[in-house]
């Protein structure tokens, strides 16, 4: 399985971090060159901001354009592809997640979540699967699902993906709640992102950059309709799960983690 990470090319440091991670773990891989914020007119922004509730930066309409790329990218390939932020920090024994998922014949629209984020999940009582040699499982995710720094994605899922998201929405919150997607969190988690390697009680979860005027939508009938309809997608993701789930945080070994000096980010 090949793995695609979204870089913009000034983070000379990250990639040289991804580049030796990824020799360290034996990972073919490429790197996506990222949108970039500043090719975008604030005409563009404001467009994109009247089809979302909460407001908007330039760069979340970046992060949402470069991953459309990066399914683009999969759906040429036609295989499953890990895509990974360039933040992400990965665990020694990931290849073995991968073979397992590249090995497996899974519905079209099966996506695998390998991130932890240390938030609740409502997380499914049954497993899809269990691979006792590594320890690694899967099971399905109903609620929560937030970060898109790594997850496996297949050609058909992209492309429905690509269909689903020709108007802007804050690309996680919107790829996660997709009606058709079935969505599987790989527990122990995989991949995290740097930041929670840190173990500062005080990382936020959610980072907003502060260096860039937000943009909200014109019209307050829309933006509340909207937040009805997110409302809706919450609800019917409930329902899904009742019975069915547990709210837990996701598993996770932090000792399969390195950021030793050869392989931190500057």
């Amino acid at each position: 399985m090949k793995t695609l990470i979204i870089s913009r090319t000034s983070e000379e440091a990250r990639r040289r971090f991804q580049s030796r991670q990824m020799a360290r773990l034996g990972l073919d891989y490429q790197f996506l060159d990222a949108f970039e914020a500043r090719d975008l007119s604030d005409a563009e922004c404001q467009k994109a901001a009247d089809g979302w509730p909460s407001p908007t930066l330039r760069q979340d309409i970046a992060c949402f354009t470069s991953h459309r790329m990066a399914w683009q990218t999969v759906v040429e390939r036609r295989e499953k592809t890990l895509i990974l932020e360039d933040d992400a920090v990965l665990s020694s024994d990931i290849a073995d997640a991968m073979r397992i998922i590249a090995a497996r014949d899974d519905d079209w629209n099966c996506v695998y979540d390998l991130e932890f984020v240390p938030l609740p999940h409502s997380l499914g009582k049954s497993l899809l699967w269990a691979d006792a040699a590594t320890g690694f499982k899967a099971r399905r995710v109903f609620q929560n699902r937030l970060g898109l720094a790594g997850y496996i994605i297949g050609p058909q899922a992209a492309a429905r993906m690509l269909e689903d998201t020709k108007d802007y929405a804050l690309i996680d919150a919107y790829f996660w709640h997709r009606a058709w997607l079935k969505a599987f969190q790989v527990e122990p988690a995989p991949v995290i992102q740097q930041r929670f390697l840190e173990e500062r009680a005080d990382t936020p979860v959610f980072l907003r950059m502060a260096n860039d005027d937000s943009f909200r939508p014109r019209s307050k009938q829309r933006k509340h309709l909207l937040r009805l309809w997110l409302e809706g997608i919450k609800a019917r993701n409930l329902l899904r799960g009742a019975f069915r789930s547990e709210k837990r945080a996701v598993e996770i070994d932090k000792a399969t983690f390195s950021l030793d000096p050869d392989g931190s980010v500057d």
